[in-house]
């Protein structure tokens, strides 16, 4: 075997090798900024089994990482989106998916205000891509709501995210009460249906006191 037919067969385990540290890392680092907003990139190194030259390779500065490390929570939230929608009714799904969103928010805290640092200071991040994978993520949910007469017609991806920007802002504790509240507005006629049903019930029940 000539030296490049060796160097051609090592290269699938050149990139697997490669793919597993970048998941060590980002492991690694979710859980460290999820601690400590100001972890070392040299502990997640070492925490991850890499040399700190690995780790810059791969993401060369502290905001790549900690970007990456975000995206990458956000990728499995949104990577369940499809089994949520075929488990529940529209309006349920997008109510879990949310509800997920806020434990992201809770048990990730420290990695998301280390996020909310840099770009408060200008720093750069990919954060549209994100955006992005939550958009593809809810929007079947929502044309689903719509077409089955569970979300009002004129209800869009955009109005979801005006909800996930309330829900940030008033915090995962506050946020979840927040959160129930304006997925009813969402819903077609403003209210969810067990709250519709208990409004009928409890007029009926008054009509026949009356």
């Amino acid at each position: 075997m000539t030296g490049k037919e060796t160097a051609l067969l090592s290269q699938p385990r050149l990139r697997s090798d490669a793919q597993r540290n970048k998941e060590d890392i980002l492991a690694a680092a979710v859980l460290a900024f999820a601690h400590d907003v100001n972890a070392s990139l040299e502990g997640i190194a070492k925490a991850a089994g890499v040399g700190i030259g690995t780790l810059y390779r791969h993401y060369p500065t502290r905001e790549a990482l900690l970007e990456a490390a975000y995206r990458n929570e956000i990728k499995k939230l949104c990577d369940a989106a499809p089994d949520l929608l075929k488990r529940h009714r529209a309006d349920v799904a997008l109510a879990q998916f949310l509800e997920r969103f806020i434990d992201v928010m809770l048990t990730k805290r420290g990695m998301i205000e280390a996020l909310r640092a840099v770009v408060a200071v200008g720093g750069k991040t990919q954060l549209n891509q994100s955006l992005t994978m939550i958009a593809d993520a809810v929007g079947p949910i929502i044309e689903a709501g719509r077409a089955e007469g569970m979300f009002r017609d004129d209800v869009t991806v955009e109005d979801f995210f005006l909800i996930k920007s309330a829900v940030v802002l008033a915090g995962p504790e506050k946020g979840r009460r927040l959160a129930t509240i304006l997925l009813d507005g969402l819903r077609h006629g403003s209210r969810a249906p067990a709250a519709r049903e208990g409004t009928r019930r409890a007029k009926n029940v008054a009509r026949r006191r009356g």
